[in-house]
């Protein structure tokens, strides 16, 4: 999951990039110009979307801002309807990572977004990972004590750290429990990840590492090996 800020004047695309990404796992702030971007940083983007055409400040301009603010700690993507070749250079030069043209295939913006996450994400030194002794049924976050699980949450965190992107839907966490999808009342799920994650000791920023993706499933979102 990363924070997302989507700087685009045209309402309809906005919300369109806002719920697609919101769906898919992402924490997502939407704005229509520089100006209001400047008032909304409170927010602290992992990535910025930036259409090229805005009123008032271009989004190559906003692009340079963005670098010099944050220096390689931001992902920039510049989505335009512009498709010649100047154009990209101009946006590499301010410090673009990725240009998509519209219209956007959303399978290729939900890529280019996973490669950026990967890029920011600090390497973390084994000591960074979090692991799962399956023997002693704990979860070892890094640097502080084990917490003791139950079957039912050792199970789930299994699912979670053999899944893709540490990402798992209802359905396949349910069947991880050795229950039927069908016939399983998904408020049972809830309430058993409900109680994992107030189990489960914060991040640095406040932020829960197991965390739900809208309409979709969970994800933890921290390195987690099965030991």
């Amino acid at each position: 999951m990363a924070r997302i800020i989507i700087v685009e004047d045209d309402l309809g695309q906005q919300e369109e990039l806002q719920s697609y990404l919101m769906y898919a796992g992402h924490e997502v702030l939407a704005v229509t110009s520089g100006a209001e971007l400047d008032q909304r940083l409170q927010f602290i983007p992992e990535i910025a979307l930036l259409d090229y055409n805005l009123p008032g400040e271009s989004g190559v301009e906003i692009a340079l801002r963005l670098r010099k603010r944050f220096g390689t700690s931001i992902g920039i993507v510049m989505v335009t309807a512009r498709s010649l070749g100047v154009d990209r250079v101009e946006c590499r030069r301010a410090g673009a990572d990725g240009y998509l043209v519209k219209p956007i295939v959303f399978a290729e913006l939900l890529a280019l977004i996973d490669n950026l996450c990967l890029r920011l994400a600090p390497s973390a030194p084994s000591e960074g990972v979090w692991k799962l002794m399956l023997v002693r049924s704990e979860l070892v976050p890094p640097g502080a004590p084990a917490v003791p699980l139950t079957g039912t949450e050792l199970l789930l965190l299994q699912a979670l750290a053999n899944a893709p992107n540490r990402q798992a839907d209802r359905d396949s966490l349910i069947r991880a429990l050795g229950r039927n999808p069908v016939a399983y009342d998904p408020r049972a799920l809830e309430a058993n990840i409900s109680r994992l994650r107030r189990k489960i000791p914060l991040l640095e920023d406040g932020r829960n590492p197991l965390q739900a993706m809208r309409g979709m499933g969970y994800q933890f979102i921290r390195p987690l090996v099965v030991s």
